[in-house]
């Protein structure tokens, strides 16, 4: 326990009656600990004492302290020298600034703490854009369509902390003392030096890890002081995470496809269409509905790189029985227009959607 920062604000809540159970306790302890520390308290209460419990003074009037020490000061014995009513004077005029240190630093003990809090970064990408940045510890970080990163200006030593809303994947410089943890609204990933990508959008019930190297540990965040582990993951594997169900789903294979989209890449491997457009949607901004519970069963195998929503949706439509229109937006009050809409149905049903 330092000195400064926990005793003195201990012995000033005890002196003025306002330390709790506990606090009373752990000052008696501190106090048993040696006789140093019992001495320093009876000296911190005799100061209170002899102050007559005034408050912290706006103006130390040292003419009016001297005044009132001489009144104290009688006739002495022969043995009590001019040093003597010295040091009586220049105790009282310090007094007040003694008790004032005690008040000031209980008083304000919290507010200095609060002031020294870590100053914080964030990062948006707009959606269909993507973009990278070096973090203070040399961590490379790519950031996804639609999602936003918030961290310190300088790291805390015993961990690298940041938060994450939407996809990025990372490079992370090895420093074992001081582990790298992304947080998002879900899951904690915990790491030292490793290649990762993490994607938890509020439009998907899913939260997703996929580990490149090196080794990561993925933890439910709603318990930040005891997080419980969903689980460990070694290089190739993907781990996808229910957020309602919180059933996890881990498989092994190539990362590769997990990550391609900082190259501009969209890689889909016997992806269900539901999946497909989810992914779509999140990239161009686009609300895509499916019609037809049939459609739900087609898986596609594809990789796309610098189409437009317009050329993949044409694509998917040769390879599979479905077809799509996109659905009239009329201006609102105000001038603006709501989010462009997709709709997919059946290709044997008839288009009965207003297109532009």
């Amino acid at each position: 326990m330092k000195l400064q920062d926990d005793i003195l604000s201990l012995i000033a809540k005890n002196i003025a009656g306002l330390a709790n159970t506990i606090e009373t306790a752990q000052l008696k302890k501190w106090i048993d600990d040696s006789p140093s520390n019992k001495k320093y308290f009876e000296q911190m209460e005799n100061i209170w004492d002899i102050s007559d419990n005034f408050s912290i003074p706006q103006k130390i009037n040292t003419k009016e302290a001297l005044r009132k020490v001489l009144k104290r000061i009688t006739v002495g014995t022969p043995r009590k020298t001019l040093w003597y009513y010295w040091q009586k004077i220049a105790a009282i005029i310090i007094i007040p600034f003694a008790i004032g240190t005690l008040l000031w630093i209980y008083f304000n003990s919290d507010k200095a703490f609060s002031s020294n809090e870590i100053a914080y970064n964030e990062i948006f990408t707009a959606y269909g854009t993507r973009s990278s940045l070096l973090l203070p510890d040399s961590t490379l970080v790519w950031l996804n369509s639609g999602s936003s990163l918030r961290y310190p200006n300088i790291f805390d030593k015993k961990s690298r902390k940041v938060f994450l809303q939407g996809e990025a994947y990372f490079e992370v410089e090895s420093d074992e003392s001081s582990p790298f943890i992304v947080q998002t609204a879900t899951i904690m990933v915990k790491a030292t030096g490793t290649k990762f990508n993490v994607q938890e959008y509020e439009s998907n019930m899913f939260s997703e890890v996929a580990l490149i190297s090196g080794k990561v540990f993925v933890s439910e965040s709603d318990n930040v002081l005891n997080p419980q582990l969903i689980s460990e993951l070694s290089p190739n594997q993907h781990l996808t995470y229910n957020r309602e169900t919180k059933i996890k789903t881990i498989s092994n294979e190539d990362a590769y496809r997990f990550v391609a989209w900082k190259e501009g890449k969209l890689i889909f491997r016997n992806e269900p269409l539901d999946k497909v457009l989810n992914t779509l949607s999140i990239i161009f901004n686009v609300d895509i509905e499916l019609q037809g519970k049939e459609l739900h069963d087609y898986r596609y195998r594809a990789t796309f790189q610098g189409e437009s929503l317009e050329e993949i949706l044409k694509l998917l439509k040769l390879s599979s029985p479905i077809n799509f229109a996109e659905v009239k937006r009329d201006p609102l009050p105000d001038g603006s227009f709501l989010k462009k809409k997709v709709i997919i149905y059946p290709a044997n049903k008839k288009n009965i959607y207003k297109t532009n």
